[in-house]
């Protein structure tokens, strides 16, 4: 089964990705439709050009981001004859059964954050965590994965404004702020960092 469009992140070159004449600087495509994320990776991967663009793709139906990871990027290798990255992630809620998981972006969307609240209404176990899965796949080979986690709980009401998200609600291991109240949320935030650090140390590798 599939589920809708998606966004990516996609990394192209013949070895994963492109230099500037002159310059050992990297370019990084970035297909998505969210700036936060943007953002993000533009904080992770100082040094290099990221630049967004807009791509979407059918995505396989699974609750493994990993698995969604690995056959997004095997899809787009394939199509565009070049070395490609995606990242899927997602929020997972240990007493919902990992819930909203994959599906964070369209439950977000359907419910807010207001929704995802409710559900969890009266529950004293509100651990979760953040997970991360950046697929990486060369046409004609098997994709691989880098997975980022970083656990922490479900506050009980939505606090602050920085970050995207579920940002507001994810209040990470051993602090007593959210990420929507934390300012450089960008380098505070850890999953997406752990992904992609794994990539461009296999890229640089």
């Amino acid at each position: 089964m599939i589920s809708e469009p998606q966004e990516s992140l996609i990394l192209v070159g013949a070895q994963g990705n492109i230099k500037f004449p002159g310059s050992n600087k990297m370019k990084i495509f970035f297909a998505t439709h969210n700036k936060g994320k943007v953002a993000e990776f533009k904080q992770i991967l100082e040094g290099m050009e990221v630049e967004q663009i807009d791509e979407e793709y059918i995505e396989i139906q699974s609750s493994n981001p990993e698995e969604v990871a690995l056959e997004s990027a095997q899809q787009l290798a394939e199509k565009y004859q070049k070395a490609i990255v995606v990242e899927d992630s997602g929020l997972f809620i240990d007493v919902l059964n990992g819930f909203p998981g994959v599906y964070s972006a369209p439950i977000h969307k359907q419910i807010g954050l207001k929704g995802l609240l409710r559900l969890m209404d009266g529950v004293s176990d509100r651990s979760c965590v953040y997970r991360s899965a950046v697929g990486y796949c060369v046409p004609g080979e098997k994709a691989i994965t880098f997975l980022g986690e970083e656990k922490g709980t479900i506050a009980l009401e939505e606090r602050g404004s920085f970050g995207f998200g579920h940002d507001p609600i994810f209040l990470p291991e051993g602090s007593s702020q959210t990420y929507g109240e934390t300012e450089d949320v960008k380098e505070k935030k850890q999953f997406r960092r752990k992904a992609v650090l794994q990539l461009l140390k296999h890229l640089e590798g």
